[in-house]
């Protein structure tokens, strides 16, 4: 399982990555949505570490992801996630998100979403230290 996990682990990192990437070149959209994909990832990491399952449920829904995980989100993480998950809908259709995205509200998705990141690798890596304790 740690195999199948690494890779949507690492996949996650990458997209957070190329989220930086866009920002930098002005890109808010795509920035916000890459954002997303990062968020979604890292939680389908953690859903393979915990069930065994290799195959993660094919949601984007990254309110439903946490529930199935059974993670407590703060407030804030909540509505960042709720807004990504509506976003990253929009963001596939452009009468939906014209006005969406521009530099600040991209610069605090950014900066949110490598919070929630890195706060979920904290999971994994205490899920790791409780298998190896047992």
């Amino acid at each position: 399982m740690a195999d199948a996990s690494e890779r949507w682990q690492a996949q996650a990192e990458y997209d957070l990555g190329v989220a930086e990437l866009l920002y930098r070149q002005s890109v808010y959209r795509y920035c916000v949505f890459f954002c997303h994909l990062a968020l979604e990832k890292q939680l389908k990491a953690i859903l393979i570490e915990l069930t065994g399952d290799e195959d993660p449920p094919r949601t984007h829904d990254l309110i439903e992801l946490a529930a199935l995980i059974g993670i407590d989100l703060s407030a804030e993480y909540y509505d960042l996630m709720l807004g990504l998950s509506e976003q990253s809908v929009a963001a596939r259709y452009p009468e939906d998100s014209v006005y969406l995205y521009n530099e600040e509200r991209a610069a605090s998705t950014l900066s949110q979403s490598k919070e929630v990141q890195e706060w979920l690798k904290s999971k994994i890596a205490s899920s790791e230290e409780g298998a190896t304790a047992s």
